[in-house]
């Protein structure tokens, strides 16, 4: 049995295999970014935090780390999620100042 019965017909029927093939649903794209937020408050503890910028398909989200191994894509237009961010970077910056680096001077008694 032949598919094709001429160059036309072959080449048409090669585009529609490309474009199935190329063509997916977002249903069947793993995205490793938030793609919508949540703006309710979270009750476990919250361990870190990052920013996201919109790039579709993700969008503007503060992504919370919470010491269950959880990730929570949160509105970052939210006052508690602001407070909380800036805890956590406050608490950040201050283990930074207290943790010696290995080039650090020591002093010896």
């Amino acid at each position: 049995m032949q598919l094709c019965y001429g160059p036309m017909a072959c080449l048409a029927l090669f585009a529609v295999i490309l474009s199935l093939t190329a063509t997916d649903t977002d249903a069947n794209k793993v995205h490793n970014c938030c793609t919508k937020v949540s703006k309710q408050k979270i009750t476990v503890p919250i361990i870190g935090a990052r920013l996201q910028k919109k790039a579709l398909p993700c969008v503007n989200a503060v992504i919370f780390e919470t010491d269950n191994g959880e990730t929570i894509c949160s509105h970052w237009k939210e006052s508690w999620v602001r407070k909380a961010f800036f805890q956590l970077e406050m608490a950040r910056k201050a283990l930074d100042t207290q943790v010696p680096t290995a080039n650090s001077p020591t002093t010896s008694p």
